[in-house]
């Protein structure tokens, strides 16, 4: 089995996460790093042992050894490195959100397609091991039909560290589009279904920025279900990233960060549920998309499925400024696989 040889892009503190996930997965390896400031990237390349170093994606692009990248810069830069790396050759893992707009998410699925690489988003909710184990209660059918769903993200906004991109919507900042965004796409995959139409309040309510901190979403689905989508970036409380499952003949809770459990509901108790616990966050997405690239298959969360999300995110800003339900853009129809690729039996709208 071949190693997929992969560059990081920008060296802020996510990338951390990604270089530690990529050290526990035997068929990946971070050969380059890219980034403006050269203490980061030597920091880098001493604690990760990584062979080369570069000032700017543009030369680590050039390098004809790197056949996959991480984009995991700002929001607001995720378009231009994306479609620069397609059109370098060089399949891409972008991180959340995807992009500041449905016409940037369009370019960079096109530039993927035209190039014949993968793109996937990290949308790291999406591939926790309690995710995964949450997921496969479901299809298994055990706890029959879901009938409702609601999905948290409660946290300290940290505003005095956060960088001023983030407090700005102008950027892509803002609670919604940074952290909404994971709620929206574990909704969706616990719903089964495309979404139709979206309500919401969203807006700043705990700080004084250029971005909201506040988003509550009723999503109603394409399959006739309803579930709601809640992030609030709180000055103080206490947090909560469950996700809570409502099914006919039980119930499911599951959560990854604070508390990291899976529990099913039935006879009015909880009972704990074993899952994959991995010291890294995110190596099952590392491992996913290293799979995709070997099995050319589609990627669980490619860009079509992360442009979705983010048509829901969108949708439900326009709701909330004009307080009334958003029919998507996508119609009330059902959209179709485009690629003709094998789908991924681990992930996916089932």
């Amino acid at each position: 089995m071949s190693t997929l040889r992969v560059g990081i892009i920008g060296l802020g503190g996510i990338a951390r996460k990604h270089c530690g996930a990529i050290s526990t997965l035997d068929d990946v390896e971070v050969v380059a790093v890219a980034d403006m400031i050269e203490e980061n990237r030597q920091k880098y390349v001493g604690e990760y042992d990584i062979p080369k170093s570069y000032p700017h994606h543009t030369d680590l692009l050039k390098d004809d050894n790197i056949e996959a990248v991480g984009v995991v810069l700002g929001h607001q830069l995720h378009h231009q490195l994306v479609i620069d790396s397609c059109n370098a050759g060089k399949h891409v893992l972008v991180e959340k959100p995807m992009a500041l707009n449905l016409q940037q998410c369009d370019e960079m699925i096109e530039a993927a397609d035209r190039n014949g690489v993968k793109l996937m988003v990290g949308l790291s909710f999406h591939y926790y091991g309690t995710s995964l184990k949450a997921k496969e209660i479901l299809d298994s059918g055990e706890l029959g039909p879901v009938i409702t769903a609601v999905s948290y993200m409660t946290k300290n906004w940290n505003y005095a560290s956060r960088r001023p991109q983030y407090r700005s919507r102008y950027h892509g900042g803002g609670m919604w589009l940074t952290n909404g965004v994971h709620v929206v796409d574990r909704l969706n995959w616990i719903m089964g279904s495309q979404a139709a139409s979206v309500s919401a309040s969203i807006g700043t309510r705990a700080h004084y920025q250029a971005g909201d901190d506040s988003a509550s979403a009723f999503i109603r689905y394409k399959n006739g279900l309803g579930g709601h989508a809640i992030a609030v970036g709180y000055a103080n409380g206490g947090p909560c990233h469950e996700c809570h499952v409502i099914c006919a003949n039980g119930t499911l809770r599951f959560c990854q960060h604070y508390e990291k459990f899976v529990k099913v509901g039935r006879g009015e108790d909880w009972e704990d549920v074993p899952f994959d616990d991995q010291d890294e966050d995110m190596h099952h997405e590392w491992g996913s998309f290293a799979h995709a690239i070997r099995e050319d298959i589609d990627p669980p969360t490619d860009g079509h499925w992360g442009r979705h999300v983010m048509e829901i995110l969108y949708a439900a800003e326009q709701s909330a400024i004009t307080s009334r339900e958003v029919v998507l853009d996508n119609g009330l129809g059902w959209n179709n696989q485009s690629s003709g690729l094998r789908i991924n039996q681990e992930h996916g709208w089932l």
